[in-house]
């Protein structure tokens, strides 16, 4: 596949080539502005959300830390969605300086929705009608279009009563699963809550009342929270690999810890190929009726009934850095940029799709962690790791690893990170009872109290699919 490689370097070349470049907030920043370096930008101003700038080589980019780290992504988004369309004097004045003429191009995070940054162009903005896709309460009808089965889900009012009841219809004995539409960024399980009891449904009642206007109800589903990739091109939709969210449930409580995403897990090839066939048919029909450009996430539960949709994400997700390791000599958040942006890439969507796809296969990757609050630590402390079965230690000196767990200083207290080693894994298994198990050490070891956690339980093989869930609506 030399030659979509080739064929993209040429056309991202031609888009940032000699041109100055403003990355305005986002992840892997570094990386970018090195992508940009070697495409040919003249040079890029680097406007970091963190507390402090990385070794650089200040001939590639000019790094100016903003301090506006939130910890959470609402949160920091939010302030820098501020900054974006009311920029203070301090931030003008660098643009000022890096850019005299107005001229640069705005690359910003995958959420902006700005078109513009002081007068300079967004490229990568998300238009109102892609932005109001991720609406939980209403994606069902997308299902519903497309004839795609789904669990059946009811969308309410802020109604205590009406929510109980129901709670009570849709319950299949292990209970039920509430959705608040929450803001327009809602990410990370915030307002996903499951209820079983009476006092589960106050405490996320309690949750989603001042925050949300609808909640959906649906029964809770058994399985492995996963989620596949589309990426829209103007000739057709490029389809990824399924991706494992990694998403253990709280023992005892409504509320579940969204720690991060793997690629290691391979769900049965029906339930593969019904993502993937989905997640085609809804490319296609974002192009279609809202001109979509770009990737966007189908999520939803790899289940005894096969796969079951619950939202789309219309943006770049996180699990897409399980895709930039896989082929590191592509840029894919510039591919995205690019496309959003409406430039013609010179490949093909199946030309694209069958590079990562194979590629994504043959290396796997992950994105584990969790916020914690209960430790403040003042420097960076990791471990190696074994896994048995059921439990994770610490390496001895002369053992091989499975993995690293490493706890690091946040804006919120401390970040908990996993790394695997992929070699040491036991190949198609998802990792989400590993993630368990090394959170339990960590709470054991370094006492970072995330609680006793119970990992999604994945669906066997040679499970036979049961009859197709009913689409049912409120």
């Amino acid at each position: 596949m030399d030659h979509v490689l080739h064929a993209l370097q040429q056309r991202l070349g031609t888009l940032f080539g000699d041109r100055l470049v403003v990355l305005a907030g986002g992840t892997r920043l570094s990386n970018r502005a090195a992508e940009l370096h070697q495409l040919g930008a003249r040079h890029t101003l680097v406007l970091s959300t963190d507390d402090h700038a990385p070794l650089y080589d200040s001939e590639v980019a000019r790094w100016v830390p903003l301090g506006i780290a939130g910890g959470f992504v609402a949160v920091e988004q939010n302030r820098l969605t501020r900054l974006l369309t009311s920029p203070n004097k301090r931030v003008r004045a660098v643009l000022g300086d890096f850019d005299p003429d107005g001229e640069a191009l705005v690359i910003s995070t995958p959420y902006v929705h700005t078109a513009e940054f002081a007068g300079r162009p967004v490229l990568n903005h998300r238009r109102p009608e892609w932005v109001e896709l991720e609406n939980k309460t209403t994606i069902d009808a997308l299902w519903d279009e497309l004839s795609a089965p789904r669990a059946p889900a009811e969308v309410m009012g802020l109604d205590f009563g009406a929510l109980l009841a129901a709670t009570a219809r849709l319950d299949r004995g292990a209970g039920v699963v509430w959705s608040g539409d929450g803001p327009a960024i809602n990410g990370g399980a915030n307002f996903v809550r499951r209820v079983r009891t009476s006092q589960e449904a106050r405490e996320a009642f309690g949750v989603l009342e001042p925050k949300c206007e609808f909640v959906r109800v649906m029964p809770f589903l058994e399985g492995i929270p996963v989620s596949v990739h589309g990426i829209v091109f103007p000739d057709g939709t490029a389809v990824l690999r399924p991706i494992e969210m990694v998403v253990p449930r709280r023992q005892g409580q409504a509320r579940f810890l969204y720690a991060g995403c793997a690629s290691h897990y391979d769900p049965p090839t029906r339930i593969r190929e019904e993502m993937r066939n989905l997640a085609r048919r809804v490319g296609e029909r974002l192009r279609e009726t809202v001109d979509y450009r770009g990737t966007f996430t189908l999520d939803g539960i790899a289940t005894a009934d096969g796969f079951l949709p619950t939202e789309i994400n219309t943006r770049y997700g996180g699990a897409m850095v399980c895709f930039e390791d896989a082929v590191p000599q592509l840029p894919l958040a510039l591919v995205q940029v690019a496309l959003v942006a409406g430039h013609d890439l010179g490949v093909s969507s199946i030309e694209f799709e069958e590079l990562l796809v194979s590629s994504a296969d043959a290396y796997r990757q992950s994105s584990v962690n969790a916020n914690v609050r209960a430790v403040n630590p003042t420097e960076v402390v990791e471990r190696p790791v074994v896994f048995t079965e059921w439990s994770c230690r610490f390496a001895h000196p002369d053992e091989a690893p499975h993995g690293t767990l490493r706890l690091k200083p946040s804006p919120l207290g401390a970040k908990l990170e996993l790394d695997f080693v992929a070699d040491q894994l036991v190949p198609g298994r998802p990792v989400a009872a590993l993630t368990v198990a090394a959170f339990a050490l960590a709470d054991q070891e370094w006492g970072t109290s995330l609680g006793p956690l119970e990992p999604a339980v994945a669906v066997d093989d040679d499970v036979a699919p049961a009859l197709e869930p009913t689409a049912v609506t409120a």
